[in-house]
This record gives C-alpha cells, structure tokens and sequence, in this order.
C-alpha cells in the first residue's frame, strides 16, 4: 500500500511541475504564430455612414418608362435616385442612362453623370459629360441637357461638339423638336462645319 501511494505522490508532483510547462508552451506558440492586426485590411465597407444612408430616402438602380404625346417611348436607368427634402415631387438621380425611341424609329441614347427631375414642369436636366447616340450614327457631346417627359424635345443651352457620318460640327447651343409631325434639329451661335467626307 505504501508504494502505490508513493507512486500516486511522485505522479501528482510530476503533474504540477510539467502540466503549467506545457500550458506555457502552447500559449506561447500561439502568440508566435499568430497574425498582427492591420487597420488598413478592414472591409472596404466599414467607411459607409450607416446613419446618413438610413436617414436618407435613396432608391438603388432605379428604372422609369413612359411615352410622350407625340408616341415617343422613354426609358431611363439610374445608379441611384433620391427625392428632393423640400420638393417629394423633383428628384436627382446619378449615372443616368436613358433611351428615348421616336415614332419614324429614331433611337436616342443619352448618358450622363447626373440629373434632376422636376415633376411639375415634367423636365428632365441632365448634366455632367452628357453625350447622345443615335442608330443613325449621330453623336453628340455637351455638359447640359434638358428634356421633356410630355413631348420630344431635347436642348443643350451650352456648347456642343456633334459628329455625324463624314462631318463634325461644333455650335454654342442645340434644340431638337417635333414641328408639323417631323424632328427638326437647330444649331445656333458660331455654328462650325468641318466635312471630312466618306470613304
């Protein structure tokens, strides 16, 4: 009885002295291979201000289609929309595309980086690199657009630099519109016209 309960003893005094030692070593090898925090890995989202964007009445990639009185069809696409604080009725909107598709089958594509809705004057001013497309192979650059949601009517009140097939144009100012039935496009101040011919 007397070695058995020798044995037990020298057993636990083994234990107290290498069980902490072998604690010791595994929290160290923890410590030793463990990675460093780096501020710069965060999530790239952790810069979003959630307070601003919950306070905030923001649509994501909104879509609106309609057609005018004179049977163009219109469709627009945005990155994002918002209504005015002090107006609900008016809206600005970013990264706008829009599509408008007239009667005799005239496409218009027109992109820009912004623009405002005015919901009583049924106006659309867009702005920011505004540039039009046609199937006709018409296109069109210029930093302000304003349209019509009611008829088809496009104005650029600045400078435009325009190129149609075998010739550039430049002119301080452009409207296009529907008179009598047919689109007419009017260029004014220093209308320029360079033709450079087809091939």
């Amino acid at each position: 009885m007397a070695i058995a309960d020798n044995r037990y003893s020298r057993f636990v005094q083994f234990a107290k002295v290498v069980f902490p030692l072998l604690a010791l070593g595994f929290l160290s090898t923890l410590f030793l291979f463990s990675r460093s925090y780096n501020p710069d890995d965060a999530i790239p989202f952790a810069e979003i201000d959630v307070k601003k964007i919950a306070s905030e009445q923001r649509l994501a990639n909104p879509k609106f289609s309609g057609v005018t009185t004179d049977g163009t069809a219109v469709s627009l696409n945005a990155k994002s929309a918002k209504p005015d604080p002090e107006n609900p009725r008016n809206l600005s909107a970013d990264q706008v595309m829009a599509t408008l598709a007239a009667p005799d089958g005239t496409t218009y594509e027109i992109s820009s980086q912004s623009a405002r809705y005015a919901g009583v004057e049924e106006q659309l001013d867009l702005s920011g690199q505004v540039q039009i497309k046609t199937n006709s192979g018409f296109t069109l650059q210029t930093e302000m657009l304003i349209t019509s949601a009611s008829e088809m009517r496009l104005e650029a009140p600045g400078p435009i630099a325009a190129k149609f097939p075998g010739a550039n144009l430049t002119a301080g100012s452009m409207l296009l519109s529907i008179v009598d039935g047919a689109q007419v496009l009017v260029f004014k101040k220093g209308v320029k016209l360079v033709y450079e011919g087809q091939n």
